[in-house]
């Protein structure tokens, strides 16, 4: 793992991170909900999703589409 961001903390010390690793010789983006453990150490958990790197263009494209009609909506202005 290369660097991990966090983007959103939640209660108890859980937040969601993104992150690049590696299993079996592919590469894949994860958003994936991590945990402090007893040790004060953080772990991933199972909660989240690992996409395949080339399927990043993708998932950019849907943010793109989704978030202006989201904004919209959570705005009152239009709705589809």
């Amino acid at each position: 793992m290369e660097e991990r961001i966090t983007i959103h903390e939640k209660a108890r010390g859980e937040t969601i991170n993104v992150y690049i690793g590696e299993y079996r010789g592919t590469k894949y983006l994860h958003i994936r909900e991590w945990y402090m453990d007893k040790d004060q150490e953080e772990k991933p958990t199972k909660k989240g999703v690992a996409l395949p790197i080339e399927k990043i263009e993708a998932l950019k494209e849907a943010i793109d589409r989704l978030v202006p009609q989201s904004s919209k909506e959570s705005s009152g202005k239009e709705k589809a």
